[in-house]
């Protein structure tokens, strides 16, 4: 199911700002004016592959924050499919 096709119109999301809207942040927002979606901040997936015990602390969220979109990039494939 597409979470996107449920949404209300307008949509009000929570956009990332890096070093700022970690889960604790975002929690915060949530219980107080929550949006219709929540990002992630942006994590490379080269990161989370070598490091995953310090760069998956930046997807990690609390259910209050649902829906919630983990944003992840790169360029290798191989990489996202072991990030997976």
């Amino acid at each position: 199911m597409n979470f996107w096709q449920h949404l209300p119109r307008p949509i009000v999301g929570l956009s990332p700002m890096d070093g700022v809207t970690d889960a604790c942040f975002r929690s915060v927002i949530a219980s107080h004016g929550r949006p219709d979606v929540t990002f992630t901040e942006f994590t490379h997936v080269h990161d989370v592959c070598r490091a995953p015990e310090i760069h998956l602390e930046t997807l990690r969220y609390s259910e209050i924050e649902r829906p919630i979109v983990a944003q992840l990039y790169g360029n290798d494939p191989e990489l996202f499919y072991l990030a997976a």
